[in-house]
C-alpha cells in the first residue's frame, strides 16, 4: 500500500500523517520494520533499496518519506524522479510506503503519477490539504476548540481570527493557551482573547506599508527581512496584506469623497488607532494604484491555493512590485 499525504496545509498534513501512522507503529513489533526518513537527499537507488526490504517476523514494513527532494520537483540531473517512480511500482505488498510532502505535488511528478493511477487500482490512495479557505476559518477554529472539549463564543472566534495568524498551526497553539487561561472553565469569551492574544498583526502590516510609502528600497527590504525571519509566515502576510489593501481602499474612497477619519470609522469596524493609520497612508496612493494592488493580491493568494506559486515569492514579487512603481 502506498499513501501520500500533501498540500499547502502543515499542519492537516502532519494530523492526517499522525492519524495515520500511530495505528500502523503500533502493529510493527520490531523496530527494523519501521523506518521514518526525511528524504531531502534520498536517491532514486537509495529508495529502491529501502522500499525492496522484506520485514523480518512482522508481515509488513512501514516506509515513510518526509519531503522528498524527488516528489517535491527539485531539478536532478539524472532523472532521478522517473527512476524512483520505475522503482515504485515493483515496490512489494510487504511494504507500507507513507509519502508526505508539505506543499502541493506537481500532478506531472513522475511518482504522483505512479501514485494516482495504483490508487485507480485500490493499492494506492492520495489525501491532499490546503489551507483553509477565509469563509471555513471560523469553523475550523471551533473544531479546535470543540476537539479540547471547549466551547468559543462568537465573537471569540471573529476576535481571535483578527488577531491571529491565519494558520490552523498557530491557531491551535493560541487555543490551547486559552484552554489553560480560562481553567477551571470551559468557555472561551472575548475577554479571555482579549487578555491574552496580543495583537501584533496590523502594526507590522502597518510598518510595512510605510515603508512602502516611504519610498526607499533600503526600508523597505530591512522590515520585509525582519518579518520573515521573526516566523512570519508568508501566506499569512498575503492574507493580511490583501485585508489592509481592503482598508486602504475604503480609505481612499472616503478622501476622494471628502471625508474625514471619523467618516471611515462609521462604515468599519476596525480599532480607531488602525482607522486613524489607514487613513493617513492612503493619501500615499491613488485610487487606481490601490485598487491595481489590491486585484493583484487576489490573483497572488489565487495562484498560491492552486499550488502555481510559491508563497515567500509571490509576496517578495508583490513587494518588488509596488517598489518599482512607486
Amino acid at each position: 500500500m502506498i499513501t501520500l499525504i500533501h498540500g499547502g496545509e502543515g499542519y492537516l498534513v502532519d494530523r492526517a500523517a499522525r492519524d495515520l501512522l500511530e495505528p500502523l507503529r503500533s502493529g510493527i513489533t520490531l523496530e527494523f520494520n519501521y523506518e521514518d526518513l526525511q528524504a531531502d537527499t534520498l536517491s532514486a537507488d537509495a529508495f529502491a533499496e529501502k522500499a525492496g526490504t522484506l520485514p523480518f517476523i512482522d508481515t509488513q514494513r512501514v516506509l515513510v518519506l518526509r519531503d522528498w527532494s524527488l516528489l517535491a520537483g527539485k531539478r536532478d540531473k539524472g532523472a532521478g524522479a522517473e527512476r524512483a517512480a520505475a522503482y515504485l511500482e515493483g515496490t512489494p505488498d510487504s511494504t507500507h510506503l507513507v509519502l508526505i510532502a508539505h506543499a502541493l505535488v506537481a500532478p506531472g511528478n513522475p511518482i504522483y503519477k505512479v501514485v494516482a493511477t495504483m490508487e485507480r487500482d485500490k493499492r494506492a490512495r492520495i489525501q491532499r490539504f490546503e489551507p483553509p479557505r477565509r469563509s471555513d476559518r471560523a469553523g475550523w477554529v471551533r473544531k479546535l476548540a470543540e476537539e479540547r472539549g471547549l466551547t468559543i463564543t462568537p465573537g471569540a472566534v471573529r476576535l481571535l481570527l483578527e488577531r491571529a495568524q491565519p494558520d490552523l498551526r498557530l491557531l491551535d497553539q493560541e487555543i490551547a493557551k486559552l484552554a489553560l487561561y480560562v481553567m477551571p472553565s470551559t468557555r472561551i469569551d472575548e475577554d479571555a482573547v482579549r487578555a491574552l492574544v496580543s495583537d501584533t498583526r496590523e502594526e507590522e502590516i502597518f510598518a510595512l506599508t510605510d515603508a512602502l510609502a516611504s519610498g526607499r528600497p533600503g526600508e523597505v527590504a530591512g522590515v520585509l527581512q525582519s518579518l520573515l525571519e521573526s516566523g512570519r509566515e508568508p501566506t499569512w502576510m498575503l492574507y493580511t496584506l490583501v485585508s489592509h489593501w481592503r482598508r486602504l481602499m475604503q480609505a481612499r474612497a472616503v478622501r476622494d469623497r471628502g471625508g474625514s477619519v471619523a467618516d471611515l470609522q462609521a462604515r468599519v469596524s476596525d480599532h480607531p488607532f488602525v482607522v486613524e493609520k489607514a487613513f493617513r497612508q492612503s493619501a500615499d496612493y491613488t485610487a487606481a494604484e490601490l485598487d491595481r494592488g489590491f486585484h493583484d493580491l487576489l490573483r497572488l493568494e489565487e495562484q498560491i491555493k492552486l499550488g502555481e506559486l510559491d508563497a515567500r515569492l509571490a509576496v517578495e514579487g508583490f513587494i518588488l512590485e509596488q517598489v518599482l512603481s512607486g
